[in-house]
């Protein structure tokens, strides 16, 4: 009789302690498809996608976001008037660290890569033979051409976020982010040794000159919609 007691007392307090430990499922150790919606009302419109795929250590993901975008169906007036044949593509590189996971709530600390293009076809008063003083850059003449211009930024943010469950599958990631970004604009298939130029002006992160500008602060906001792939939901 004592051996069965026992072995009683042992199976009941190996469930106790098994429902007091917390479960490690989350929305961070599973495969997450995602869109990024505030992206369609960017001056650089894009439509966004991303995946956040688990490493091993499943406190631990990387993210991937990938962005297309035309001036055909930007949302701003302005932009469609000024830029009619304006190309996006955005790419984000992100590693994540999930220290909290709890009931599908997960907050992290994340590092990120951004890449942006931005190109169109331009009637442009280019300049030639420049050459570079004192002064910055001076050009023999200016002629008028056609051009295709490409301005590229690169941007590094460390970022704060939050998941949160909106559905059974769905979720919401909401982030906020500093860090720095830099700018280079330039006339693709052309002698770029004569159209650098500097200008350390912040309102140059908009600019069509050719040049390099940079680097600033930069911040990052903004949401993700997702949706669960496989796994369980989280629960104590």
């Amino acid at each position: 009789m004592r051996k069965y007691i026992l072995v009683g007392l042992l199976c009941a307090l190996a469930g106790f302690g098994h429902a007091q430990t917390p479960r490690r499922d989350s929305l961070g150790s599973v495969i997450l498809l995602k869109v990024t919606p505030l992206a369609l009302f960017d001056v650089d419109n894009t439509i966004q996608v991303g995946i956040e795929l688990p490493l091993p250590n499943p406190a631990w993901t990387v993210q991937q976001e990938m962005g297309y975008g035309h001036s055909s169906f930007n949302l701003w007036y302005g932009e469609r008037e000024q830029h009619p044949d304006r190309e996006t593509w955005r790419f984000r590189s992100q590693i994540r660290y999930y220290f909290l996971k709890q009931n599908q709530r997960s907050l992290y600390l994340a590092g990120e890569y951004l890449f942006k293009k931005n190109s169109e076809e331009r009637f442009d008063a280019v300049g030639m033979d420049c050459t570079f003083g004192q002064f910055g850059r001076q050009c023999a003449y200016f002629q008028n051409k056609n051009t295709h211009l490409g301005r590229f930024v690169n941007a590094f943010h460390f970022k704060f976020g939050g998941q949160f469950p909106i559905g059974e599958r769905w979720f919401m990631d909401a982030y906020v982010g500093l860090g720095l970004r830099g700018l280079r604009v330039r006339y693709l298939g052309m002698d770029n040794n004569q159209q650098v130029d500097q200008d350390p002006g912040f309102f140059s992160l908009r600019t069509n000159r050719p040049g390099i500008y940079g680097p600033f602060g930069s911040a990052s906001l903004g949401i993700h919609l997702g949706y669960r792939l496989g796994g369980k939901a989280a629960e104590l």
